[in-house]
């Protein structure tokens, strides 16, 4: 059976063994490596005796990158969410990049695009608007404060929420607004759109094109 590890913290509502599954058709032995702390962290070299295939989930997307070989574009970004054992080697690549990107230039959003936060995922997200030469907005809650206090009632916008399943969205949008947002199955955001009749992209698109290029970086998937 194929044997792939997640690193992260608070990840019980991992779904993406049920994305690797449904995507190869066979059971995937897959554990979640919950640790509290960085220091926790098991070493690589022992999490690779157990598995063919790592991912990492926040907030551990940086703890890695001593250990690994990685293409320019990929050291750019400065974080990484997917492992492969090439022989001696560890290779890296980040999947939220591939699949941001690969979104992004495959619809065509004729909005005003406004990013919320300024994570890993937000600049991620950054980098790959400045590559496609794709305006935008920024905000955060370290810079901007409470995030829901701001004026988004403008029409024809994009929100791309990147935050945390910490933040709560609950401010207004015009009903042209699409919220894309970069968590899946998040209950609070699925509730809150539907009642507010604005368009809400899922995570889980996201999700599933991850673990494809996942499985692809792996060997596992042509």
């Amino acid at each position: 059976m194929l044997k792939l590890a997640l690193v992260g913290k608070n990840i019980a509502h991992s779904k993406s063994q049920e994305m690797y599954e449904g995507i190869l058709n066979e059971k995937v032995d897959y554990r979640l490596l919950d640790f509290d702390s960085e220091v926790d962290i098991t070493p690589i070299e022992a999490i690779f005796d157990e598995v063919i295939g790592l991912s990492i989930t926040s907030p551990y997307k940086k703890h890695f990158l001593k250990d690994v070989k990685m293409t320019p574009e990929i050291q750019s970004l400065g974080a990484i969410n997917c492992i492969f054992k090439d022989g001696a080697d560890y290779r890296a690549t980040n999947t939220d990049y591939l699949a941001v990107k690969e979104i992004i230039s495959n619809r065509f959003f004729s909005k005003t695009i406004v990013i919320l936060g300024d994570g890993v995922m937000a600049s991620i997200t950054t980098k790959v608007l400045d590559e496609l030469g794709v305006k935008f907005k920024q905000f955060s809650r370290r810079s901007d404060g409470d995030l829901n206090g701001l004026n988004l009632s403008g029409k024809n916008q994009l929100i791309i929420n990147t935050c945390s399943r910490s933040f709560e969205f609950n401010n207004h949008l015009s009903s042209d607004a699409i919220f894309w947002d970069y968590n899946y199955s998040y209950t609070p955001h699925i509730n809150y759109f539907k009642n507010h009749n604005v368009d809400y992209i899922d995570g889980l698109e996201m999700l599933h094109l991850q673990a494809k290029h996942a499985l692809k970086f792996w060997r596992i998937l042509d």
